[in-house]
């Protein structure tokens, strides 16, 4: 039976998404509904985790100064992956890095940012208490202090999206969401075989570091080569809460394959502000990740043991 690739184009979360569901032959109205499910949680995920909508959850949550504030369920589990995250990186992920990213010039959505010089976030501190009452559906934060959930709430909300297309269609045969670059998966493609995600190499453009072969899981990518602002570009995106400035010392791009997308974001935030050697360290006392290290200069780096089909694989025009 022949099967293809029915997709989804949109635009959410600051950035250009896409859906994809393995469909047959008379599958194509329970396709269409599992791909409109992906891109209705989307939505969802971003009005409760927009640090750019002031009517979001997240943003009313940030501006109520350490009062308990309802918010939705979302944005309660989103909270709780968070602070799992600051604890399993030993910090180095870190969601209340707002003030500092805010400082240093990303105060605004990437496309609005001008070159403004960085300050110091003055009297912020890494750490900042955050707590969550599932049961009352509230949150709080310490006095002055802020949350951004921008790559673990894209991770996230990939995780969900497909979620919502397998209850919409419950015997989907294989699902992609694609936010951005924060991926989830599951299943198989019209092939029959595991998903070729393309992991692309900054530094030359039209090839690529490596293809991985995942059925299942999450993929996330973090660097320092695309997001820049400041006076000629010289920030970046990646806060070390250590100094609470763009970290110095790191790969040009970290892609981390995990069990779900938004474990692979927590954990290429955190390498992604890693030397090497720290890398190499940080990877082999997680078994449960891998991940392909990108560095300034030299060849990429697997690490651990991502499922990497090629290595190097050139792009080649159709």
């Amino acid at each position: 039976m022949t099967a293809w690739l029915e997709r989804a184009a949109f635009r959410a979360v600051g950035t250009s998404c896409a859906a994809a569901v393995t469909a047959g032959a008379h599958d194509t109205r329970r396709a269409r509904a599992a791909l409109a499910a992906a891109e209705a949680e989307v939505a969802a995920c971003e009005r409760a985790l927009s640090r750019f909508d002031a009517a979001s959850d997240l943003c009313r949550l940030n501006a109520a100064g350490g009062a308990w504030t309802s918010v939705d369920g979302r944005l309660i589990e989103a909270l709780r992956l968070a602070l799992r995250a600051r604890e399993d990186t030993g910090g180095r992920f870190d969601p209340t890095v707002l003030p500092a990213l805010v400082a240093a010039g990303y105060d605004r959505s990437f496309e609005q940012l001008d070159e403004r010089p960085a300050r110091r976030a003055v009297g912020w501190r890494a750490g900042a208490a955050v707590e969550v009452d599932e049961s009352a559906g509230s949150a709080r934060l310490d006095p002055g202090a802020a949350v951004d959930l921008g790559g673990i709430g894209k991770g996230y909300a990939a995780s969900r999206a497909l979620a919502a297309m397998r209850d919409a269609w419950p015997m989907l045969p294989g699902g992609l969401v694609d936010l951005g670059g924060d991926l989830a998966l599951w299943g198989e493609t019209p092939e029959r075989g595991p998903w070729r995600i393309a992991v692309a190499d900054p530094r030359r453009p039209g090839t690529n570091a490596g293809v991985l072969l995942l059925r299942s899981g999450g993929v996330a990518t973090s660097g320092r080569d695309v997001r820049r602002f400041g006076p000629g570009g010289a920030l970046h995106h990646l806060i070390d809460p250590a100094t609470g400035e763009p970290a110095l010392p790191g790969p040009l791009a970290v892609t981390v394959v995990a069990s779900d997308a938004a474990e692979a974001e927590a954990h290429a935030t955190a390498l992604a502000i890693s030397t090497q050697a720290a890398a190499v360290a940080y990877v082999a006392g997680r078994p449960e990740i891998s991940a392909l290290y990108v560095p300034p200069d030299g060849e990429p780096i697997p690490l651990g043991s991502p499922p990497l089909a090629q290595t190097r694989f050139v792009v080649r025009a159709a």
